[in-house]
């Protein structure tokens, strides 16, 4: 069963498969809004419900002009948001693109008045540490993960006593389900893109196997 769309549906749809690769974010598998039937092992759940998903979003600004020297692709900074870089590196595109990310308390002091709020924050930031006060972007963005029904967070954490656990989640069931996604991806890989690609390659290689 499907979780809601945000802007209404959600109808029971079903499908029928010999084996299923699960890749729903671990946020969207402990909201409940996906049922599994026959229920999911008690063991299974259990490292479900022992990891978390934690707080985190981008805010994305386009700028009609360069602010960095060429060469220059990223920025830390000892402010909030911590983290800057840009995508734009290598085009020819007459505009730039930076992105920031914000997670746990930084990213929870910054949603503290809301998204425009935080959208504002991050630019003042950056025009500090380029000593800037007049960059202006022609156009921002705020991408919401946690506000996201087929997110509801960033990325997945492991509490105490639960280190294992992405790899008891990776497991399969019965050789018909299957697990992937960054929440299953081993230490030094999950909570990241390139740990949920490599998840869903080691999972399609545990279904051809299954075959056999």
């Amino acid at each position: 069963q499907p979780p809601p769309h945000p802007q209404g549906g959600g109808e029971k749809q079903v499908f029928e498969a010999e084996k299923v690769i699960i890749t729903l974010p671990l946020g969207v598998l402990q909201s409940g809004a996906v049922v599994f039937n026959p229920a999911l092992p008690a063991e299974k759940l259990d490292v479900v419900n022992n990891l978390r998903m934690g707080q985190g979003f981008k805010m994305i600004y386009r700028f009609a002009e360069p602010m960095m020297p060429k060469g220059i692709m990223s920025l830390y900074s000892a402010l909030n948001p911590p983290m800057w870089w840009t995508p734009s590196a290598g085009h020819t595109d007459d505009y730039l693109v930076w992105t920031c990310l914000a997670t746990g308390d930084w990213a929870r002091e910054l949603l503290q008045d809301g998204i425009q709020s935080a959208l504002v924050k991050g630019l003042k930031t950056l025009q500090t540490e380029l000593e800037r006060p007049d960059l202006k972007p022609i156009d921002q963005h705020f991408v919401d993960w946690m506000g996201d029904p087929f997110a509801l967070g960033a990325y997945s954490m492991a509490t105490p006593g639960y280190a294992d656990a992405r790899l008891e989640l990776a497991k399969p069931i019965n050789g018909r389900l299957f697990w992937a996604g960054e929440a299953t991806a081993p230490h030094g890989y999950a909570a990241t893109v390139h740990g949920a690609y490599t998840s869903g390659r080691r999972a399609a290689k545990e279904v051809l196997s299954a075959r056999y």
